[in-house]
């Protein structure tokens, strides 16, 4: 296999230091939306802080054992305390429906109910009994939610308040080929998580969150030097990840999914490449949520020069010194909460606006990313001297 292809081929130290302690990383504030058992539960926002306190707000194991399967693997891959939202559903609502813009009874309720303090939504299913999920690789739900979440994450990124998707990856048969190749789609606000803890065809949603939450934004899910993941047996469908070819692993990954995989030499799972459902700029995961990330601040900074004034030139353009004053607090807030999670930031108001006109100030920024070791090639030979 050539460089830059299939699963990342990294090894690394493992670092564990996951005490139960309150996590004050808030890059990630995650929601979960997915099937409830009981009426109860269903159509509620609740917030929850950690599993003992789901489980006294009715989350537990014997009267939600979907939901809190995904709850609880989202605090053992956290390690601690922390904010999860939390909105269950029937289990005749389709994945499609939770995501859908014009649905006010599935992700788009929870979003507005927390005003935007959720950023990260894992989308799961456990559908009613005699479900026909078709013929394919994967539950026909899946794709269909993953186009329609597309609208939904336009919606929340107009409205400054933006949003990643992580659509549980459903295995309907593992044998149908081909595959499934999310990435096709076209839509980088979702990501489809495969496989899991469990040999049932469903996905470790709640894991994928925990981990992302666990670290900034800048932060990639699969990243070697923060260790192992917390679950100690995985699956795609019904199968061992351990029975799976290294090419049938590359394949998952060529074709976009986010699931986990081995690290030769290394005990245990990690994910692999944090792949969003297209290839665009914002292709993974981590991008997609530095970008989110700037605009929250970009947006909130420039908010208060609304309704104010700067002073025109006589040729009719923005006054430069104005110009640069605007965009000297809007990069400070920018490089003060993204220090160390880009390369570089850049602020731009162009002069040359009909302001007067217009009423309407363009600001240009620019963000230069962090470089990301997916691959690694070395080279090794035997030589006569040093």
């Amino acid at each position: 296999m050539g460089a830059g292809t299939g699963t990342p081929k990294v090894t690394a130290n493992v670092a564990n230091g996951n005490l139960q302690r309150r996590i004050v990383v808030t890059d990630g504030v995650a929601g979960i939306v997915g099937t409830a058992n009981e009426i109860q539960n269903i159509g509620k926002v609740q917030v929850v802080v950690s599993l003992p306190d789901a489980e006294k707000k009715g989350y537990t194991k014997e009267r939600e054992p979907f939901l809190h399967r995904q709850i609880s693997e989202f605090y053992a891959e956290i390690g601690g305390s922390q904010d999860l939202w939390i909105f269950g559903v029937e289990d005749t609502m389709t994945m499609t429906d939770m995501v859908d813009v014009n649905h006010r009874n599935g992700v788009r309720k929870l979003l507005a109910y927390t005003q935007g303090k959720v950023n990260l939504v894992g989308v799961c299913r456990n559908p009613s009994e005699g479900y026909n999920a078709g013929n394919g690789f994967l539950d026909s739900d899946v794709q269909d939610a993953l186009i329609k979440s597309k609208a939904l994450g336009q919606y929340q990124q107009s409205i400054n308040r933006p949003v990643r998707f992580l659509i549980e990856g459903r295995v309907n048969d593992l044998s149908a080929t081909p595959i499934d190749e999310p990435k096709t789609t076209e839509n980088t606000y979702s990501g489809v998580v495969l496989g899991g803890s469990k040999n049932d065809g469903s996905a470790s949603v709640g894991q994928v969150l925990g981990r992302a939450c666990k670290y900034p934004a800048h932060i990639k899910i699969g990243n070697g030097q923060n260790g192992t993941l917390s679950n100690t047996d995985s699956f795609i469908g019904d199968k061992p990840l351990e029975e799976f070819e290294p090419a049938e692993m590359d394949a998952f990954s060529e074709a976009g999914y986010i699931h986990h995989h081995i690290r030769e030499g290394i005990a245990g799972y990690y994910y692999s490449v944090d792949t969003m459902a297209g290839i665009d700029d914002f292709r993974n995961l981590a991008l997609g949520r530095l970008m989110d990330k700037a605009q929250r601040i970009a947006t909130t900074t420039a908010m208060p020069f609304l309704e104010t004034s700067v002073r025109i030139t006589k040729e009719g353009t923005i006054n430069e010194s104005d110009a640069m004053y605007i965009e000297q607090v809007i990069k400070s807030q920018l490089l003060a909460q993204m220090n160390g999670q880009v390369s570089d930031i850049d602020v731009i108001v162009p002069t040359d606006q009909d302001l007067i006109n217009t009423n309407t100030l363009d600001i240009e920024v620019k963000i230069q990313p962090l470089g990301y070791l997916t691959w690694i090639s070395i080279k090794l030979g035997l030589t006569k001297k040093l």
